[in-house]
């Protein structure tokens, strides 16, 4: 019996499009779980060896795969079986942490690592905004890069790659990706600094924390501008939106400092005064600010509490007072096993997340997947 053109046609579209998903499961499985057998990849994806085979053929063209070494035979001889990787050089990311004060940024490979690291240190809004990030492109284009991140203060429709209100920034219904669209040709994803920076730390303590409750203090550039703060939620290994997209939008309503004389851009404060006076400046702000964290803290009920963002420049003496006046503060706080972090001077939680957000995209969702292969020209 015949088949008729279109059934044949069905048959074969049918055909190409299990031979596309089988072969974006075992990219994706090699990603995530770094090197594999074909036996591994055979058994775990219940696919046949076969297959798996000319899948890793495919891949190894392109340079998606790499062979990682091999295992020695059993006792009963044979073979060597060979291991194979994902090559997380093949493109680089350009992830950005956008604050009032400056941006950081950062180039990772496709494991997140780092391979360059930079910062501007600018009042950012409206006006600057999109053209310091063309002009961060252009300096980095010796990089192989394959896309861009952005981590930006409040709130952020990331598919319509909207700027839906910052008041950090001054920015209000802003279509920030259309507009870098228009003179960058990556993919670009942004999304809440709060939020990016809660699914690193969830990502990164998933073996000791469940429940988290992150906060991203954005020191303004100006120190006579109000402090921003943005609140992540992690409830059982989940990121928390809340039913309208703005669940951690909070207004605080506090200078860094009071007194006039500090009235300066904040890393120059920093730099001209010492330790003690820093602290002494900004102790009545450390105090609202553990104040309105350990009420959220006694109500939320974490496992962990951990403050980032800029703030973290500020002198060991005056986070640890931070941190301790949040304990303070939490109801019943004896009764509680709470852990109390505080991001490291060197570590680019927003910068990296932010890179690390999209490069998990890619390979959560087939849309984004199918771009980096048609990139590689594979499919």
């Amino acid at each position: 019996m015949y088949l008729s053109y279109s059934e044949l046609k069905d048959k074969i579209i049918k055909g190409v499009e299990i031979m596309q998903e089988n072969l974006f499961s075992i990219t994706k499985y090699l990603w995530s779980h770094k090197k594999a057998t074909i036996n591994q990849i055979s058994e775990d994806l219940t696919l046949d060896k076969s297959t798996v085979s000319r899948h890793i053929r495919k891949l190894k063209q392109s340079n998606i795969v790499v062979t990682e070494g091999s295992l020695k035979p059993g006792s009963h001889g044979g073979r060597k079986t060979n291991v194979y990787s994902f090559n997380y050089d093949i493109f680089q990311v350009l992830g950005l942490e956008i604050e009032q004060n400056g941006i950081e940024g950062v180039i990772t490979n496709f494991n997140g690592d780092i391979i360059d690291k930079f910062v501007i240190h600018q009042k950012i809004n409206k006006s600057n905004l999109t053209e310091l990030i063309i002009n961060i492109v252009e300096d980095k284009k010796n990089f192989n890069l394959y896309a861009i991140g952005i981590s930006l203060p409040g709130i952020i429709d990331p598919i319509k790659g909207k700027i839906v209100f910052s008041q950090a920034l001054g920015i209000e219904n802003y279509l920030l990706v259309k507009e870098l669209s228009n003179k960058i040709s990556l993919p670009i994803l942004i999304d809440n600094d709060s939020n990016i920076g809660a699914a690193y730390y969830n990502s990164k303590l998933k073996n000791t924390a469940r429940n988290i409750l992150y906060i991203y203090t954005s020191i303004p550039y100006e120190l006579k501008d109000l402090v921003g703060v943005g609140i992540g939620i992690i409830i059982d290994n989940h990121l928390y939106h809340g039913s309208n997209n703005c669940s951690g939008e909070y207004e605080f309503k506090f200078n860094l400092v009071k007194d006039k004389k500090y009235e300066t851009d904040y890393f120059n404060f920093l730099k001209n005064f010492d330790e003690e006076e820093v602290f002494e400046a900004v102790k009545s702000f450390l105090d609202n600010l553990s104040e309105k964290i350990g009420l959220l803290g006694s109500i939320l009920d974490p496992d962990t509490i951990i403050y980032d963002g800029n703030i973290r420049f500020l002198p060991e003496l005056a986070l640890s007072y931070l941190l301790e006046e949040t304990r303070k503060k939490i109801f019943m706080k004896d009764k509680r096993k709470i852990k109390f972090l505080k991001e490291s001077k060197d570590e680019s939680v927003n910068a990296v997340g932010a890179a690390i957000n999209f490069i998990t995209k890619t390979f959560e969702e087939e849309r984004y997947l199918k771009k980096f292969f048609k990139k590689l020209q594979t499919v």
